[in-house]
């Protein structure tokens, strides 16, 4: 159920002493007031009409903080670690920038994704409580504010404060402590309390909500402390079992604080944008850029409903035309969310998610192609490796790991770099066709009817870039060398993003639709597919639409997991298909007649057939990190299919597979079979599995439920999957690994084909037998058969060289005849030409005086007719084929088509 916002706010607002009044503030001399303009509460201890808003006061903080010691990004960290850590929060390590473990989400965009759902609604321990962790997040939302606003980024890192008040622990760190903290750690920086304003506010996502408290110093949020404390039902709201403190505070804007930069890019890029700024040789006027720092806070794409119309306000009272003002800052604000993007890759690319044309991947293009856009618009030379390689180092205190990426991240952006350029040469005349266009608006009108013509529209812009790849930057460019103006809006990216990054997962529901309700009051099926019985007795619970067998337990294996189901059968009736839901598994047999409710029957599972796919489902864990280990740590599992024949895995690569790189990962595959690895699962608590394992353990995706059944091959794989992989005690038990064939299936996705086992030998029997007919068919020992079958292709080159040769003498005699003895009537041969040199010879007659049909023993046609003939291709077509028969189309000039009767007609 939603929750309205501003009702809530304004009924907070009216209990204000239950939500927000706290003993600490008023101890430390925190006042409540109103502010004047925005009418919202808030706490300061110094008397003040206005808010800490930017919007209400504009930034004061720059070039006037009230921090005597400046600090930069990596010693702001380091001091707000040193006092949670010292002041009993645990520190935990952050998670990864793509949030494989849940299914909602491609990204991390808050530190609390972290602890979601488990932890947050009381099922598990979280890690430590409290406990303080430093997440990197990323967000494209705010896209059109990156580089301008001076605050918003693609990618920031949010200092997450989080305690979990259970039944267990009791409510032992909630608002009196949580703001206590927060007094303190900003102490530690240097902030005095004087200049810090407490804001209230409300907090409501996910079916939850709660009280918040934001706060500020001189116009800069700094952090905000979510309360979560409260539930939506149908029959109202209700206190959570579990009350969570999530304070999130931006790293960025603590370190900006304390600087008083005109922007918070100078201080969390530090030495990269420095460099990146003198080799760019970009430079703004100090004045200028300063004065407009100051007021850039209302420059937020969620809070204005025009930016392009606040860009205007802020130049107006600049006294400066909007124009002149953004061409001015545009390069430096170009190079600043150049860095941020690279930035975001780093980061994202290092965590396994790769740029594409879908899903999460394609955020990840778009933000790079800006980034080439930009480079191309403001003529950079931008060092890609310089700047990747920086962001590593300087990070390196806080996120050690990414030194792991920089060469996966490089290889990245050159085969990006490639397709761009690729595909903006192709697209190239379709940007000159839409300015071409735009120009043509202009012709004939008058300059009052000329408002809104002569325009390349945002429309345009958008398909520009969904259908060709095209950045705005460089329809910019092709524009004004045309003089036709472009229009592009301030939420460009958003317009772009729109229907895009949305992934969904094919349905692995059975194919007579089954609602919850049809299955709502059936127990869980106990599942005993884990052992290795060929036969087991249930009892039928239910049967659903005339079709589903529902079992109190079962031994059939459903659909999951790309395995696909058991075969077998129950009580001697075939076993169609198993699938799973709600934890019921629907068992889909050949004929329900012969089943009641409350029978007991006898389940025969096919076990050959189950170990075969389940040799196929480990080698696709043993795939998957010969493919890490040939190819790199990126790689991740994209998707599999498993079944009794073959089996394929999808990988996520950024370029094509090579032929030698499938045979040192088929090599790599047959090495760990031989090694004999052993097989084993367990089931552990999922927090326990993620400390222990990491989270390549959701190489297939995520999984729900507080408790994983972790399956480790040796110590080269280990990940969360059901499958039944207990069917083999060893790699050994795999008996032989194959590749078919590799597909690129998706940009940005490699499938890999396989056999294993008694199927792979089948195929290299086959193959094997395919060669040695070849060999036959030609004569040759097998072992001379590719130099055999190059020489053959070489002469039949030669011959069909020559061949051509011919046929081009052929057309040019047979065209100087038609065209010599042309005496005013077509004429009409059967010539021994194939379709396409009958069609040269048809166009070189249009060209001509004379008029012919040419006719093959094939059946094609051609009918030419010069201008000065006087006669029409097409009605001597029509002539031909109402006497011969047959079909064809085309103008005066040229005709063709294809006749049931060879002959010749008279004209």
């Amino acid at each position: 159920m939603d929750v309205d916002k501003d009702a809530l706010r304004k009924q907070f607002a009216k209990e204000w002493e239950k939500h927000y009044k706290l003993k600490v503030l008023a101890e430390r001399g925190f006042t409540r007031k109103k502010c004047k303009k925005c009418s919202r509460a808030f706490w300061s201890k110094t008397e003040r009409d206005f808010c800490g808003d930017a919007s209400c006061i504009g930034y004061q903080f720059i070039a006037s903080t009230p921090v005597k010691k400046k600090l930069d990004y990596i010693e702001t960290w380091k001091l707000v670690e040193k006092y949670f850590t010292k002041n009993n929060h645990g520190y935990v390590k952050p998670y990864p920038t793509v949030a494989r473990w849940r299914d909602d989400l491609y990204f991390t965009i808050a530190s609390i994704n972290d602890f979601q759902p488990y932890v947050v609604n009381g099922e598990l321990d979280p890690p430590s409580n409290p406990l303080i962790v430093p997440q990197p997040c990323i967000r494209f939302s705010d896209l059109s504010n990156v580089g301008v606003s001076g605050r918003h980024y693609t990618n920031f890192v949010m200092i997450g404060q989080h305690a979990f008040n259970t039944k267990k622990s009791g409510l032992f760190y909630w608002k009196e402590e949580a703001i206590t903290h927060d007094l303190n750690y900003l102490k530690v920086l240097g902030i005095p309390e004087e200049e810090i304003i407490f804001q209230e506010d409300v907090w409501a996502g996910g079916g939850n909500f709660g009280p918040c408290i934001e706060y500020f110093v001189r116009g800069l949020e700094l952090g905000n402390c979510v309360f979560m404390q409260y539930e939506v039902t149908p029959q109202g709201h209700k206190e959570l079992p579990t009350k969570v403190i999530d304070m999130g505070a931006g790293l960025s804007r603590l370190a900006w604080i304390t600087s008083g930069e005109p922007t918070s890019y100078e201080v969390v890029f530090g030495p990269v944008i420095r460099d990146m700024k003198k080799r760019t040789g970009v430079n703004v006027d100090k004045d200028l850029f300063l004065k407009f720092a100051k007021i850039s806070g209302s420059l937020n794409e969620d809070e204005v409903p025009d930016l392009e119309k606040e860009k205007e306000r802020i130049a107006n009272i600049l006294g400066i035309s909007k124009k002149e003002l953004f061409e001015t800052l545009e390069p430096l604000q170009a190079l600043y969310a150049s860095a941020d993007h690279l930035k975001t890759l780093l980061f994202t690319v290092t965590d396994g998610m790769l740029p594409s044309n879908s899903g999460g991947g394609y955020n990840l293009r778009m933000i790079l192609r800006r980034t080439f856009g930009f480079e191309e618009r403001y003529h950079y030379s931008l060092d890609y490796a310089k700047i990747i390689k920086g962001h590593a180092d300087y990070l390196e205190y806080i996120f050690p790991h990414l030194q792991n990426g920089i060469d996966t991240t490089l290889d990245v952006i050159a085969e990006e770099e490639k397709r761009y350029k690729a595909t903006k040469e192709k697209a190239r005349v379709v940007v000159i066709n839409v300015v071409k266009k735009a120009k043509d608006m202009k012709k004939g009108v008058s300059n009052k009817e000329r408002i809104g013509a002569g325009q390349i529209e945002p429309q345009d812009l958008v398909l520009l870039y969904k259908s060709q790849g095209i950045p705005p930057e460089s329809v910019l460019e092709v524009a004004a060398e045309n003089g036709v103006e472009v229009k592009i809006p301030g939420n460009f990216y958003d317009l772009v993003r729109e229907g895009e990054g949305e992934a969904t997962s094919p349905s692995k529901a059975p194919s007579v639709k089954i609602l919850f309700s049809d299955i709502a009051t059936l127990p869980k099926t106990e599942a005993l597919y884990y052992s290795t019985d060929e036969t087991f007795k249930a009892k039928i619970l239910g049967i659903i639409h005339n079709k589903y067998l529902v079992l109190d337990k079962s031994a059939f294996y459903p659909e999951s997991g790309g395995q696909v189901s058991d075969n077998g059968s129950l009580n001697g009736i075939k076993i169609r298909q198993v699938t799973k839901q709600a934890g019921v598994l629907l068992h889909e047999v050949s004929d329900t007649s012969k089943f009641k409710k409350g029978d007991h029957v006898n389940g025969v599972v096919d076990l050959k057939r189950r170990k075969t796919i389940t040799r196929h489902h480990t080698a696709a864990h043993l795939l998957n990190a010969a493919c890490r280990e040939v190819l790199g740590n990126h790689i991740w599992q994209g998707g599999s299919q498993k079944d009794d024949t073959k089996a394929h895995l999808d990988v996520t690569h950024y370029r094509k597979i090579t032929n030698d790189e499938l045979s040192r990962i088929e090599e790599k595959v047959n090495e760990y079979v031989m090694s004999a690895l052993p097989i084993t699962s367990q089931v552990l608590p999922r927090n326990e599995a993620e400390a222990k394992y990491g989270f390549t353990l959701y190489q297939g995706g995520a999984v729900p439920g507080k408790e994983l059944r972790i399956v480790s091959v040796g110590d080269i794989d280990t990940e969360a999957c059901g499958g039944t992989h207990q069917m083999n005690a060893h790699t050994g038990e795999l008996g032989f690994f194959k590749i078919v064939k590799r597909e690129g299936v998706q940009d940005g996705i490699e499938r890999i084909v396989y056999k294993c086992g008694v199927p792979a030998i089948s195929y290299v029997r086959e193959k094997e037998a395919l060669l040695q007919q070849a060999s036959d068919i030609v004569s040759v020992q097998e072992t001379e058969l590719v130099r055999t079958v190059e020489r053959f292709f070489n002469e039949w080159k030669l011959q069909k060289k020559k061949i051509d040769e011919l046929t081009e003498l052929l057309v040019k005699d047979e065209l100087h005849e038609t065209v010599k003895h042309y005496s005013g009537k077509p004429a009409m041969k059967v010539l021994d030409l194939d379709q396409n040199s009958l069609k040269k010879l048809g166009l070189q007659v249009a060209e001509s005086d004379a008029a012919a049909c040419f006719l093959n023993k094939a059946g094609s046609i051609i009918c030419a007719a010069g201008t000065k003939s006087g006669f029409s291709a097409k009605q001597m077509l029509d002539k031909i084929l109402s006497e011969l028969g047959g079909s064809g189309g085309g103008s005066d000039r040229i005709a063709q088509g294809k006749v049931k009767k060879i002959s010749v007609v008279r004209f």
